[in-house]
């Protein structure tokens, strides 16, 4: 499977025609999909392809707007929404693609123009408010159907005249995801609130000696007697366990004792499932990676040194060298027979797709693909 493949240009003209019924459309789009090399591929293959076409083309939209481009994105939300209605929304792996639009693209409080009935120029302006509106349609579900037979252009006319849905509340998705670990649901300003930062041991060290003390246990033995707890709870309290594992933070000495949980077997033998923990883990760290982006905002009424444990890193370069950690891991895990890549697939599109403008990213991503071809092929 090609992680980076668009729709073919077939295809695309099957979907960007402004003045084409969305129902003609769908018919027209799986009429060129059969009769191209793809006329065999799964569901989630054929979304992958229309979600990486949608990036694409919203980038397009932003330097030539126009409605074929507006079509072209509607068309392929409704595709992306059609292909996966079957499976419940909170499970949907492209709930965070729709949400992340929205956040992303979604201005309420700016005011609808009014087409009229002619198909004139438009906007970026326009093309995002109206794939919003429509996505907060499909995400409702209860009014699609009326709308197959209208055309994109009648759609867009006819979301924009009514305004923005009153009644919608894309918080409801976010906890969604929230529920299902995709999202964190408290920000956590720290990578590890369990253990204390190591430069508040060592000063508590150096502050112990000069008054004549012990010194307290070093940085690696909270970090030994930490990983002792959690084999502990892995005996003991499984679930306690989970939630530790797949919060650990993104370091070597971490993800090491990671490989070796599953080099081991340790967690088989306790009935945990390895697979769970490690997805769990990379998606809790992919959101610990996003939350770099920029710096926190600062706690009302100022900060406490003494109590705060290490900071989340923030900016490019940290979440270069933390997905460059991730990798490694993953790579290794691989190429180690621990994790089949099949069930990292998720992970590896949101790391491929995220983070493309790293160089190691792509390189992975070819990588990956070529480990993808190989086991079809085997």
């Amino acid at each position: 499977m090609n992680l980076s493949a668009a729709l073919t240009a077939d295809e695309i003209s099957a979907l960007n025609t402004p003045h084409n019924h969305i129902r003609a459309a769908s018919h027209s789009f799986e009429n060129a999909t059969r009769s191209s090399e793809h006329g065999k591929e799964s569901a989630f293959e054929k979304s992958i392809r229309i979600k990486n076409t949608l990036d694409l083309h919203e980038e397009r939209a932003c330097t030539q707007p126009d409605w074929r481009i507006c079509a072209l994105l509607m068309n392929c939300e409704y595709q992306l929404w059609r292909l996966n209605a079957g499976i419940p929304l909170k499970l949907n792996p492209f709930l965070s693609h729709w949400v992340e639009t929205i956040q992303r693209l979604d201005n309420p409080d700016a005011s609808a123009p009014d087409l009229g009935d002619g198909g004139g120029a438009t906007t970026v302006g326009v093309i995002n408010m109206t794939r919003t509106m429509w996505i907060k349609n499909l995400l409702d579900g209860a009014d699609v159907g009326r709308y197959l037979a209208a055309t994109p252009h009648q759609v867009a006319r006819e979301l924009l005249k009514n305004g923005q849905p009153k009644d919608f509340d894309l918080q409801v998705y976010v906890r969604m995801l929230e529920d299902e670990g995709i999202y964190e649901k408290t920000p956590e300003p720290e990578f590890n609130v369990s253990l204390p930062a190591r430069k508040d041991i060592d000063a508590r060290n150096a502050e112990g000696q000069k008054k004549g003390g012990a010194p307290e246990h070093s940085y690696e033995d909270e970090i030994q007697q930490h990983k002792d707890s959690i084999l502990e709870h892995i005996q003991n309290q499984p679930d306690t366990a989970i939630f530790e594992l797949t919060h650990l933070p993104i370091n070597i000495t971490y993800l090491d004792f990671l490989t070796t949980l599953l080099a081991d077997h340790t967690l088989e033998k306790h009935a945990v499932d390895p697979a769970q923990v490690i997805t769990q883990y990379i998606q809790h760290a992919l959101r610990t990676v996003e939350r770099m982006d920029k710096p926190p905002s600062p706690p009302m009424g100022g900060t406490d040194d003494a109590a705060e444990g290490e900071q989340l890193e923030y900016g490019k370069e940290a979440q270069s060298r933390h997905i460059l950690l991730l990798l490694l891991f993953i790579k290794s895990l691989i190429r180690k027979g621990l994790v089949e890549l099949d069930v990292l697939y998720f992970e590896i599109a949101e790391i491929t797709v995220r983070y493309v403008w790293i160089k190691e990213v792509r390189e992975f991503r070819s990588w990956a693909e070529e480990g993808v071809e190989n086991s079809a092929g085997g």
